[in-house]
């Protein structure tokens, strides 16, 4: 099912029931490098399951820092009990991200911690898997 945001890029006219609009609430970053933790702030807000307290000491658990990866995410999400599929173009990290800048002073330590948890999530109950399309994985 298309988002209305899709199917506004797409251009067609949409028609009842080609969207569906949530009434997910927006929470703000509190820095540059946090987009995904504010995500994961309104997922479980709209789902009734942001305490902050709670999520802060699940970052503390998790030992999430500046360095997110989206497998942290899921790994976050699955804390807090949130069904959901973590599809990836790369099981483990992809190393083309070695060069970019917001990564290159820690990425040796990362990649180890990284496929680290990509290894483990099956036994941690992370559902993870590799899609060529990601794109249309949304769309199903």
């Amino acid at each position: 099912m298309r988002t209305e945001v899709d199917a506004q890029a797409a251009g067609p006219p949409l028609e009842p029931g080609d969207f569906v609009q949530l009434p997910v609430p927006v929470i703000q970053q509190l820095f540059h490098w946090d987009c995904g933790l504010a995500c994961s702030r309104m997922v479980l807000r709209y789902l009734g399951q942001l305490d902050d307290a709670e999520f802060e000491r699940a970052l503390q658990e998790l030992r999430l820092t500046r360095s997110i990866w989206t497998i942290d995410l899921a790994y976050l999400m699955r804390r807090f009990g949130v069904r959901h599929r973590f599809c990836t173009q790369t099981l483990g990290v992809d190393k083309g991200y070695k060069n970019q800048p917001f990564y290159r002073k820690h990425f040796d330590a990362e990649e180890t911690r990284v496929n680290q948890l990509f290894a483990q999530a099956k036994t941690c109950k992370v559902l993870v898997e590799k899609c060529r399309d990601v794109q249309r994985q949304r769309q199903q």
